[in-house]
């Protein structure tokens, strides 16, 4: 794994311990992408969920703007990260603004 800080197996360590903490849910969240942000050297990590309305919305992230983070909601199938749910498969892209599948959110802060 060039570039991570740690390797593999000492991030699926720290993640463990991360879920195990007495935390909220949420603060739990928070720590894990960051964790996953730093040991991958990105400068973006986010996770959404599927929401009530079966929409895909941020709950976390590290690297977009905080105030994003429970208001930016995208459509399964819609831009990269609706494509990614839709397909069940990963995508890694060195630049991702560039692709035409990316959908813009003013809100997250993204360049």
């Amino acid at each position: 794994m060039a570039g991570s800080v740690g390797g593999p197996r000492i991030l699926l360590r720290r993640l463990r311990e991360v879920m195990a903490e007495p935390e909220s849910a949420q603060k739990r969240l928070d720590k894990i992408v960051v964790l996953i942000a730093s040991n991958m050297v990105a400068e973006v990590c986010s996770a959404y969920l599927v929401n009530g309305a079966r929409e895909l919305e941020l709950f976390a992230t590290e690297g977009l703007k905080p105030s994003a983070v429970h208001s930016t909601r995208l459509r399964i199938g819609e831009g990269l990260v609706g494509d990614i749910a839709a397909h069940a498969r990963p995508l890694n892209l060195a630049d991702a603004q560039s692709h035409p599948g990316f959908a813009y959110r003013p809100e997250t802060g993204e360049e």
